[in-house]
């Protein structure tokens, strides 16, 4: 995928809705990551080996729900780290520890896209995992959590809930109304009224699979999804202060996968390293699939040290197998075609990425878990203003609790309101701000303000984006 560089500004955007407006206050600084109940796997580590900092229930530390995990590569031990004034556009953040895989400085928040930065909390039992941050004296402070959350349990999920609180002698103990903790946009504005994923834009509220599973071409992403080229797979979700709860799965993944798949049950698939660098995301090519149907994921066997083996047949999602006359993948159609290995690689396709780097090849095809089927991305920012009627005044607890499948149909997310993916989301013909549903969405407006002539997005509905409409000739964003 083509590198991105670092923005040298934050785009600013305000979300539709009832806020609470942020004020100055004292203390309001995450200093850290409280590791109290947490215990680091020792190193020293080996490249490519999964490594877990596990998050205990209490200070006994005899029981845990869920970890934070790494695999041993650009990312490092402990997983986990907060960034105050993030040294390109001074935003701050919770992030994963390590360094940029681009140009190999410490991780930051503004690192580009496919640099391994969010963090991963997986839960390998259906409990809460509970994260504790120390909170130091300071100005209010917003912070982005960029993080995956894992299904790492012996049961498919049918959804999610994320709760601000405070850990009180083990118990937690939820926040409540203006207590100086709370869900915002990227300004600090709480949202004291519920808001949806359906309203905002992405970078401030969101929760989706890798867009490299399913998803059109846009700014970011210079290619399509595998499994279906124009919607994304994700969760819709709503907010208010201090609650996330998850608001059913697109039938782009329940479509193929059913519920959220447990990481036991991933299928294998075969990846392309198109960059040279099998650091960074590499392109999925293939998955395993049943011989009866290849609609439907295959079983395999062998692990991803000593290598995989598809039990069922090779089938890929893209147009034809391969690379096309420039080197470039053939773009998906969204239907599964039989392949042979050899119409990949003549030469063979190594079996795990630990015998793909020991090859020395710089452009290898090899086996590998859809790992991401697992993980869903989330995007939400929290804002920590005045701790005195916090019950404990230097931490606090982000609570991830999963809904375990009631194997039920699950329910796709609502499709009216999906403003910013660029689709005809309800078949009226109107895509995104051309779509009357849209009407008083923030980012659907007139071209002609600063914000609106330089965020990459078409906001008034003619098909002209930023400079290229007539509304911002006079913007100074396009002098």
């Amino acid at each position: 995928m083509k590198k991105v560089l670092k923005k040298s500004a934050a785009l600013l955007f305000t979300v539709m809705g009832t806020f609470a407006a942020a004020a100055t206050v004292n203390a309001g600084v995450i200093s850290g990551w409280d590791t109290t109940n947490v215990v680091t796997a020792p190193g020293p580590y080996t490249e490519y080996v999964t490594y877990y900092s596990t998050i205990f229930t209490d200070a006994s530390k005899t029981t845990s729900n869920g970890v934070i995990s790494w695999k041993e590569t650009d990312v490092q031990a402990p997983g986990l780290k907060v960034v105050n004034g993030d040294d390109v556009d001074g935003t701050n953040c919770l992030m994963t520890t390590g360094y940029n895989p681009y140009d190999m400085t410490d991780k930051q928040c503004s690192d580009p896209l496919q640099s391994s930065k969010r963090f991963k909390v997986k839960n390998t039992a259906n409990g809460p995992v509970d994260v504790s941050f120390n909170v130091s004296d300071g100005m209010m402070n917003v912070y982005r959590s960029l993080q995956k959350l894992t299904n790492g349990t012996d049961a498919r999920w049918g959804g999610f809930t994320i709760e601000l609180g405070f850990t009180v002698n083990g118990v937690f103990v939820p926040s409540t109304s203006a207590d100086g903790l709370g869900f915002s946009d990227l300004s600090g504005n709480v949202w004291t009224a519920p808001v949806t994923t359906y309203q905002t834009m992405p970078d401030i509220f969101s929760a989706y699979f890798a867009q490299g599973l399913a998803g059109p071409a846009d700014q970011y992403h210079e290619e399509t999804g595998y499994f279906n080229p124009t919607e994304r797979m994700g969760f819709g979700m709503i907010a208010t202060e201090d609650t996330i709860t998850s608001d059913g799965i697109t039938a782009t993944y329940s479509g193929i996968f059913g519920q959220w798949l447990n990481s036991s049950a991933v299928p294998i698939g075969i990846f392309w390293d198109n960059d040279g660098d099998i650091n960074t995301d590499n392109v999925l090519m293939a998955n395993c699939a049943d011989a009866a149907d290849i609609t439907k994921s295959g079983t395999h066997s062998g692990d991803d040290i000593t290598g995989l083996t598809c039990n069922g047949v090779w089938a890929t999602y893209r147009a034809e197998a391969g690379l096309d006359a420039n080197g470039i993948p053939y773009p998906s159609d969204g239907t599964p075609n039989l392949i042979d290995l050899a119409d990949l690689d003549p030469n063979g396709v190594y079996t795990s990425i630990t015998e793909a780097v020991a090859s020395g090849n710089p452009s290898p095809y090899y086996m590998d878990y859809i790992e991401d089927l697992a993980n869903l991305g989330l995007n939400f920012w929290i804002s920590v203003g005045d701790t005195t009627n916090w019950p404990t005044p230097g931490n606090f607890t982000i609570r991830y609790t999963p809904v375990v499948d009631d194997g039920s149909t699950p329910p796709p997310a609502e499709p009216e309101t999906l403003c910013t993916d660029g689709m005809d989301n309800d078949g009226d013909s109107l895509a995104d701000c051309a779509d009357p549903d849209c009407a008083g969405i923030s980012v659907c407006g007139p071209e002609g303000l600063l914000k609106t002539c330089s965020d990459g997005f078409d906001n008034d509905g003619d098909s002209l984006t930023d400079c290229a409409d007539p509304g911002c000739v006079k913007n100074k964003a396009c002098r």
